[in-house]
């Protein structure tokens, strides 16, 4: 037998080769473990990087887009403005110069392309006055119960002459019992004319309608207030930027038609306003629906706030649904703009 003191000796040697073994097990899966932390840590950090990366060029690529397209509309809306307004300097000018000599005839045909060209320029500056309300979230509805045949025969007459101008014919259908609805007139209104403006304007000898029908969305009533035309339709690239505030289809559409680029924008956050929203329906060369969808108990409390400012997403401006069909990938000539 060995000594006690052997014995002891030789314990205390294996407790002490134990521990020195479990020590460095432990030390070794603790850098295990805390390698794997760093490991997953920066892996997760290389994510974020990429992704922040990804975030700040399209930002970036946003706000370069957004740049020149604002450009454009400035660039576009000083030609748009100084047009009316020479034409106010220009025929006031010939008025003082030659009143004494013109007949009353002459004057009142002069006037009258005066108080034109003013109307004109009015009607740009309110487009952009309008816009900037409704992005600063000031812009307010004067919600009533609206007779929507009403509406619709006070729209017909307005705008007939200019959806008649190009030689097309105008339609204007509504249901017997299409009722009533909870609206801003002044603003479903405004709607309406710009839509059948642009339908008038890019349809030459075709037709363009007006239809109003009672629908439900979601379980709830709706009013479908369409504007259809069998103009030059849509082309996809054209589509993408649809509602796009200060952008028109391409430099061709606002050389050939003018206006702000604004229209359309106009139109989709007054429709948020109120509650509702515009779907498209289009085939290149063969016309365009422009379908205006409102509730026809009025809006939420919230719409006015969810129209305004960045709340609004132009990259996919149609929420209810959008029907796109035998469109095809070259660029057309123009655009509902």
């Amino acid at each position: 037998m060995l000594p006690a003191s052997l014995l002891l000796a030789s314990i205390i040697l294996s407790l002490s080769v134990a521990a020195l073994v479990a020590y460095f097990r432990a030390r070794e899966a603790r850098l295990h473990r805390d390698s794997v932390r760093q490991r997953t840590e920066l892996d997760d950090t290389i994510k974020a990087l990429g992704a922040a990366r990804d975030a700040a060029t399209e930002a970036q690529q946003k706000a370069e887009s957004a740049s020149r397209a604002k450009s454009m509309f400035l660039a576009n809306m000083s030609h748009e403005l100084r047009t009316p307004l020479n034409a106010i300097i220009g025929y006031s000018e010939m008025l003082q110069e030659d009143a004494a000599d013109m007949t009353p005839g002459e004057i009142a045909a002069d006037l009258k392309k005066i108080t034109g060209a003013g109307k004109h320029l009015l009607g740009l500056i309110n487009d952009v006055l309008d816009f900037s309300k409704i992005e600063a979230g000031r812009m307010d509805l004067n919600l009533e119960t609206v007779d929507v045949a009403t509406l619709m025969r006070d729209v017909e007459a307005t705008v007939a002459p200019v959806v008649k101008k190009q030689g097309n014919q105008f339609v204007v259908h509504s249901e017997e019992d299409v009722g009533t609805m909870t609206a801003d007139p002044g603003k479903v209104r405004q709607v309406l004319l710009n839509l059948l403006s642009n339908a008038g304007k890019f349809t030459t000898n075709g037709t363009v309608t007006l239809r109003a029908v009672r629908t439900e969305r979601h379980g709830e009533d709706f009013l479908a207030l369409s504007v259809e035309d069998t103009g030059v339709g849509l082309s996809r690239e054209q589509f993408g930027r649809l509602f796009q505030a200060f952008a028109q289809a391409d430099a061709t559409t606002q050389r050939d038609h003018g206006g702000t680029g604004l229209g359309l924008a106009l139109c989709r956050r007054f429709t948020l306003m109120m509650g509702g929203d515009i779907e498209v329906e289009s085939k290149a060369g063969s016309g365009s629906t422009f379908t205006v969808m409102l509730p026809a108990k009025g809006p939420a409390p919230d719409s006015i706030e969810s129209a305004a400012g960045d709340e609004v997403d132009d990259s996919e401006p149609i929420s209810f649904q959008t029907r796109m069909f035998q469109i095809p990938l070259a660029t057309g000539k123009s655009l509902h703009g």
